[in-house]
């Protein structure tokens, strides 16, 4: 089969497609949405036509001079015919003329136009020529599939001039529906500042049609020929709300509206949900203007007050369509607060919203949400009424609002006995005071009660920024044995994130089980303990970058924060921090600056100040000089510093191997009877391993430490340590190992381009190739020319011996171990002069 297995490979269809027009003669008719890659494909069909010096000629049947330029084509021309379903009867007439004078046809159809009106122009054209219908009905058809999202990064990427974040990346992936036509015309809307990924990907331009994009030309012709306004106004809010199901799309729309939608190619399918189909937002941001405000708006209402309906029902809504019904619906709107039973369920998901603004630093945001709510709303605590007054004013007023004894009328105070209040409470204390460069104090009753007082503990020692110290005995005590599962798993991760940052961990401590504990807890925990639960996630994060298990993408985690509420904001400073740690990996100091910075940007607000202080720390040591760097001796700032490539600058006592004895000991543990067991982190050995062969300029320790680099996933650091050992290999004029160094390093450059889209194998420096002497060049000529070294000596009047050197040299600088292999590195070495030159260069040398 032509196409079996090469859809989804855009990179092989052209050849694929060449190979199969070279043995057949019957047409192809290549299908797919509009943005799905067709012109692209015949564009690259093109360029390899004209390589192969092979007659065609390319038109497109919306173009003016289609007809002329099919008539003017050579005899036994392959014809390119993009747009076949935008063509004049004409053009079509001239096209099966070509194809009964046994013409080769390529031709590209937008789907949903296969079906529409061409039924009767066939039909006259078989008319016409009766000997092109058996010839058109063995056409092959081609389906183009979407691409992947790791096709769409890539191309991303190599279509970016400068460097793109891992979360725009997304928030096109999100957006093209797999469609790398589409994704082209995203980026060039990121360049314009007409895309944004909070608080989930959307395009913001208003009127699209200023920037002149010829993709978008073809949405807006097709609704001014199909649609009707009401339609058109239900493909934007389609495309706000996101995918479902034909007949969902039909509950909400009507089934005239989904069956036209779908008809004229609006409605597709999700590329990773084929059951789901929905509009992609690029389409409905192209037709904007051809519906009218009112027919927007009243559609918009009716849409979020069939959506809220399923909060009645106990089912949150989705944050997508949580967000559209909290900017939809407002206070004044009358059709939402008619029903007592829905405005109360509108109060409360406007809550949640109003919750997750909060959560992120979005306090103007929250502050129009809560005036939209008005009276009908119930109000905020103390701590979301803190929490707002610090987004609104500064830390100082927030704590002053949350120690006020008589909070005001209508607000939803729990008891000040409610442990789970009273922890929240205490918390955000401990973190305003911190903010605001106060002491903290707490209630006098607490020293009263121990489990209270270890509470304590642990929140105020989250809330400042000098080392544990002595009181690790007391929170590994609490990290055991604590009855509330909130402190025993903050107590746990404290010492936990100490221990990571000093490149350290503790044996008892186990990540998978801690992720499960966050999980259990972000089920049982109320809104109220949200700033514990995020300073929970986000720490484990870091402990996660600080101990690198993997360069991609970790699941667990991403799995963990789609639990919580507002999870596409949290995706959002998750993908910044995957992304910061991959690109450390491969040795990008610079792109991991950017999205360390991102990460800092959009991480939740009201995390533990201890957190907060660590993330800001780490920013400003990815942006210092390597000299900068190299004066600090922090564990974190030495292993940004190895990952940068300053191997020279990196202290020989950061990654160490500790003694027994001290690896267990630690300040106030001496008379415990139990003290805790510390190893070091997995990848200080690997990195230990490459400073050791490099200090001691081991290109065998080398090799070895470039492969335990690899296994670890730290891509930038395995190379250099394959460079270094070629470079000693060169100089040691070891030919074998020198090419075993250039295998194992072009393998790696390949493997990394595959698993890092953004990765170019150029980023990775080659070793500088030394150039053959003219005595070596000489020499190696004639010995790839078969000449014997005794030969050799004779003809360039010099011993064996010295022959034997300068082979052994050129064999060592072009990493080659025969004669014959020589021969064909040689021309690269010489310039293109080859072997041919070696007889004149030999009697120069001779004379």
């Amino acid at each position: 089969m032509l196409m079996q297995g090469v859809t989804k490979h855009g990179e092989r269809l052209p050849q694929a497609l060449l190979g199969h027009l070279d043995s057949a003669e019957e047409p192809i008719l290549v299908t797919g949405p509009h943005g799905s890659g067709k012109t692209y494909l015949l564009r690259s069909l093109s360029a390899l036509l004209t390589g192969r010096d092979e007659p065609h000629v390319l038109v497109s049947g919306a173009s003016r001079d289609g007809l002329q330029r099919i008539e003017q084509m050579p005899p036994g021309a392959l014809a390119l015919f993009d747009d076949y379903e935008l063509a004049s009867y004409e053009v079509l007439q001239a096209m099966a003329r070509h194809i009964a004078d046994g013409g080769k046809v390529v031709a590209t159809v937008t789907e949903a136009h296969i079906d529409t009106g061409n039924g009767e122009r066939m039909r006259r054209l078989y008319e016409l020529f009766p000997e092109v219908q058996p010839k058109l009905e063995r056409t092959r058809s081609v389906r183009l599939e979407p691409f992947t999202d790791a096709q769409i990064a890539r191309l991303v990427h190599r279509a970016s001039s400068e460097p793109i974040s891992s979360v725009t990346v997304e928030a096109i992936q999100q957006l093209s529906w797999g469609l790398p036509g589409a994704a082209l015309t995203l980026l060039q809307l990121h360049r314009s500042g007409s895309l944004s990924s909070t608080p989930r990907p959307r395009i913001t331009r208003t009127h699209t049609v200023d920037l002149h994009l010829a993709a978008l030309h073809h949405p807006v012709r097709v609704a001014e020929a199909q649609l009707t306004s009401e339609q058109i106004a239900a493909a934007i809010v389609l495309s706000e709300i996101g995918p479902r199901s034909r007949s969902g799309i039909a509950d909400v729309f009507g089934s005239s509206t989904q069956s036209r939608l779908f008809d004229s190619g609006f409605l597709l399918p999700h590329p990773r949900a084929s059951e789901l189909f929905g509009v992609p937002e690029l389409y409905a941001a192209a037709v904007r203007n051809l519906t009218t405000a009112e027919a927007l708006g009243r559609l918009r209402r009716t849409t979020a007050m069939h959506l809220l309906s399923q909060e009645v029902l106990g089912i949150p809504l989705p944050d997508r369509e949580a967000i559209f019904c909290a900017r939809v619906l407002s206070r004044h709107d009358r059709s939402a607060v008619h029903d007592p039973l829905l405005e109360e369920h509108h109060a409360r998901f406007l809550q949640r919203i109003i919750d997750d603004l909060i959560c992120f630093g979005e306090g103007e945001r929250a502050r129009d949400l809560l005036l939209r709510l008005g009276t009908h709303g119930p109000g905020l605590c103390p701590v979301r009424r803190a929490r707002l007054t610090t987004l609104l004013r500064d830390a100082h007023t927030g704590l002053q609002t949350l120690l006020v004894t008589r909070p005001p009328r209508g607000n939803c105070d729990l008891p000040p006995t409610d442990p789970e209040e009273r922890i929240a409470q205490l918390a955000l204390r401990a973190r305003l005071s911190a903010e605001a460069g106060l002491p903290f104090e707490a209630d006098p009753d607490i020293v009263e009660d121990p489990e209270w007082t270890d509470a304590l503990l642990v929140i105020r020692r989250w809330n400042d920024t000098h080392p544990l110290s002595v009181d690790i005995p007391d929170l590994l005590r609490i990290a055991r044995s604590h009855p509330l599962p909130e402190i025993m798993l903050l107590a746990e991760q404290l010492l936990s994130l100490e221990a990571g940052c000093n490149g350290v961990r503790y044996r008892e401590f186990n990540s998978d089980a801690v992720e499960k504990r966050i999980a259990h807890v972000a089920i049982h925990s109320s809104e109220l303990l949200r700033d514990l639960l995020l300073t929970t996630i986000v720490a484990q994060s870091v402990i996660r970058f600080f101990a690198p298990a993997q360069i991609d993408d970790d699941p667990k985690l991403l799995d963990l924060v789609d639990r919580l509420p507002g999870a596409s904001r949290h995706r959002i400073w998750l993908r910044h921090l995957f992304a910061a740690r991959t690109a450390l990996f491969c040795g990008d100091l610079t792109r991991s600056a950017a999205e360390w910075a991102g990460f800092a940007a959009h991480a939740p607000r009201f995390v533990a100040y201890r957190l907060h202080a660590l993330i800001d720390q780490v920013s400003s040591m990815s942006t210092a000089s390597g000299q900068e760097l190299a004066s600090t001796r922090s564990y974190c700032a030495q292993v940004l510093l190895y990952f940068s490539g300053r191997f020279e600058s990196v202290r020989a006592e950061t990654f160490a191997e500790p003694e027994p004895a001290a690896a267990r000991a630690r300040p106030g543990a001496a008379d415990r009877e139990d003290p805790p067991e510390i190893e070091e982190l997995p990848h200080r050995k690997p990195i230990r391993g490459h400073l050791e062969a490099l200090r001691a300029q081991n290109p065998a320790a080398l090799m070895r430490a470039a492969e335990r680099l690899e296994a670890g996933a730290f891509l930038g650091s395995a190379a250099s340590a394959l460079q270094e050992a070629r470079r000693i290999f060169l100089r040691r004029r070891a030919s074998g190992s020198v090419a075993a160094a250039d295998a194992r390093l072009a393998a790696l450059k390949a493997a990394t381009e595959r698993r890092v889209p953004w990765f170019d194998a150029g980023a990775i420096e080659d070793v500088p190739r030394e150039r053959l002497t003219p005595r070596e060049t000489t020499t190696a000529q004639l010995a790839a020319e078969g000449l014997s070294n005794r030969e050799i000596a004779e003809r360039m009047r010099c011993s064996v011996r010295t022959v034997e050197s300068h082979l052994a040299q050129a064999r060592a600088k072009l990493g080659v171990t025969s004669r014959e292999a020589m021969r064909a590195k040689l021309w690269v070495q010489v310039g293109g002069d080859g072997v041919g030159g070696s007889r004149a260069a030999g009697r120069q040398h001779a004379r």
